[in-house]
C-alpha cells in the first residue's frame, strides 16, 4: 500500500517540482528584504543583551539548568521505568495540540509531549528569572523565542505527532496528497511569507452570504463608498447611526451573517444605519495618508449624511482602527473650530493610547519600523496578506499552526466559517498611512500628544 502511496507522492512531487522552483526563486527575494535584515538585527543585539546580564548571574542559570534536569529525569523514570503515562508537566490551558489520546496512552509520545513541555516553560522561566534586561527587550526575546519553540512543537511533525502517524497509515498517504494540493495553492496564493487558509474561500459570497443586510451605496469618493441600510421599522431615529470601520480590514465584520450582524440588529432597532466601506489600495493609491482617512473619509461620509438626511449631526461608532479615525476626526472639527457635526462618539476595541499595544508591540521599535518604512515605500503599500499573517502569529498555535497540521499534514479541506473567511480577506494599506501608523502612533505614540498629529 505505501508502495502505491510514494510512487503517486513522487509524480506528483515530479509535476510540481518546476513550479515550486520558480516559487523558490521568488520567495529568495521575499526572503531578503530589509524587514527580515532589521529584524534578525534586533534579535542580535536583544540576544547580546540578554546574555550579557547573564553571565553575570550564574547561579540563576545553573538553578534553572539544575531544575530541568531533575523534572527531566523524573519524566524518564515515571515513563521509560515505570512506564506510567500521566503527565507530569500539563501544557496550558487552551492548549489543544496534544488533546489526542495518543499523546495519554503512548509512553513514547507520553515522554516526548512531557519532554518538549519542560524544555518550553524551562526556557521561558530562565529568561524571566535574568535581572537587568529592561522589559521591552524581553517581551521581544519572547515573543520571538515563542515563534521558534511552537514551531518546533512535536505536534507539527508526522514522526512525533501519534495521530498524525496513524492517520498517514490508514489513508495509505493520502491525506499527505490532499495536503500538498493545498500547501502549493496556498504558497502561490501567498505574499512574502506563507498564508495559510483557514476556512473554505469558494463558501461565501459577499452580498449573498455574508453583508447581505438590505442596503444601497448613497455616496462614494476615491477613498470610501457610503452604504445606507434600509430601515425595518416603520419609524426610525431622528439621528442617522455611522459606523467606521478599519481600513486594514473588510467593512463587513459587522454585518456577517443575519444572526450575528450588528447593522440588522441596528436597523430592527429603528436606526438609519450608515457604513463605510474603505477602497483596498494598490499602487494607484500609494499616496494616501492617514489624514485622508479623516478629511476624505469621515468628513466626506458625515457631509453626505446631511445631504441625504437633512441632519446637521450624527452619532457615530469607530470599530478598531476605525474608532482611531473617529477621534481623529472629532479632534479634527473641534481643532478647526468647525460646527459641531458628531452628537455621540462610540468606540470597540481601538487604541488611542498607544503605549501598551499588547503583543504587536515586539514589532515596534525603531529598527523594524524604517525598515518597514523602505519597504512600503518601495512598494506603495503593505501587502495585506502580510499583515493577517502577521496578526495570525500573535496566536501562532491555533491560527497558525493549527491550520498548517489540519492542510497540510491530515489533508482536510477548512470548514465553512463566516468570520474567519472575513479574517482572511485581506486588505492592503497604502504606504504614508502604514508608515504614519508604526511611527507616529505605535512608535512615538503622537496622538495623546498636545497637537502631536
Amino acid at each position: 500500500m505505501f508502495q502505491h502511496f510514494f510512487s503517486d507522492y513522487l509524480v506528483k512531487l515530479q509535476e510540481t517540482n518546476q513550479q515550486w522552483w520558480q516559487d523558490l526563486e521568488l520567495s529568495k527575494e521575499a526572503v531578503n528584504t530589509p524587514l527580515n535584515k532589521a529584524m534578525q538585527e534586533v534579535n542580535f543585539e536583544d540576544s547580546a543583551k540578554f546574555f550579557e546580564q547573564a553571565v553575570n548571574q550564574p547561579t540563576a542559570l545553573l538553578q534553572m539548568q539544575t531544575q530541568w534536569w531533575e523534572q527531566q529525569l523524573k519524566i524518564w523514570q515515571n515513563v521509560a521505568l515505570a512506564g506510567n503515562t500521566q503527565s507530569l508537566v500539563n501544557e496550558e490551558k487552551g492548549d489543544k495540540r496534544f488533546s489526542d489520546e495518543g499523546w495519554k496512552n503512548d509512553a513514547f509520545y507520553s515522554f516526548i509531549k512531557q519532554s518538549y513541555l519542560l524544555f518550553s516553560q524551562t526556557y521561558f522561566d530562565t529568561i524571566n528569572s535574568i535581572e537587568g534586561v529592561d522589559e521591552k527587550t524581553k517581551e521581544r526575546i519572547i515573543f520571538f523565542s515563542r515563534q521558534a519553540i511552537n514551531a518546533l512543537s512535536p505536534s507539527n511533525f508526522i514522526a512525533t505527532n501519534p495521530e498524525l502517524l496513524k492517520l498517514t497509515i490508514e489513508q495509505n498517504g493520502e491525506n499527505l496528497l490532499a495536503g500538498l494540493d493545498q500547501l502549493r495553492e496556498d504558497v502561490e496564493s501567498s505574499a512574502d511569507i506563507l498564508k495559510i487558509r483557514m476556512t473554505n474561500n469558494n463558501a461565501f459570497r459577499i452580498g449573498d452570504d455574508v453583508a447581505n443586510t438590505p442596503g444601497d451605496v448613497v455616496f462614494k469618493n476615491e477613498l470610501f463608498e457610503l452604504i445606507q441600510y434600509k430601515p425595518l421599522t416603520e419609524k426610525v431615529n431622528a439621528t442617522p447611526l455611522l459606523i467606521v470601520p478599519p481600513f486594514i480590514n473588510k467593512y463587513y465584520i459587522l454585518d456577517l451573517r443575519e444572526k450575528n450582524s450588528m447593522m440588522r440588529w441596528l436597523v430592527e432597532q429603528g436606526h438609519t444605519v450608515f457604513m463605510m466601506s474603505w477602497r483596498n489600495p494598490g499602487k494607484e493609491q500609494s499616496n494616501v495618508e492617514f489624514g485622508d482617512y479623516v478629511t476624505e473619509g469621515v468628513v466626506k461620509a458625515v457631509s453626505a449624511i446631511e445631504d441625504i438626511t437633512g441632519q446637521e449631526q450624527i452619532n457615530a461608532a469607530g470599530y478598531c482602527i476605525g474608532g482611531t479615525v473617529l477621534a481623529s476626526t472629532v479632534a479634527y472639527y473641534a481643532a478647526k473650530r468647525m460646527k459641531k457635526r458628531i452628537k455621540s462618539a462610540s468606540f470597540f476595541t481601538t487604541l488611542l493610547d498607544f503605549s501598551q499595544p499588547g503583543e504587536v508591540g515586539a514589532y515596534i521599535n525603531d529598527t523594524i519600523v524604517s525598515a518597514l518604512e523602505i519597504q512600503n515605500n518601495a512598494k506603495g503599500y503593505m501587502d495585506g496578506r502580510s499583515l493577517s499573517v502577521t496578526f495570525s502569529l500573535l496566536r501562532e498555535n491555533s491560527l497558525y499552526w493549527n491550520y498548517y497540521v489540519e492542510n497540510y499534514l491530515k489533508g482536510k479541506s477548512p470548514v465553512d466559517f463566516d468570520l474567519l473567511y472575513w479574517n482572511s480577506d485581506s486588505t492592503n494599506v497604502s504606504a504614508p498611512c502604514h508608515n504614519f501608523l508604526i511611527r507616529q502612533l505605535y512608535l512615538e505614540n503622537k496622538l495623546v500628544q498636545d497637537k502631536g498629529v
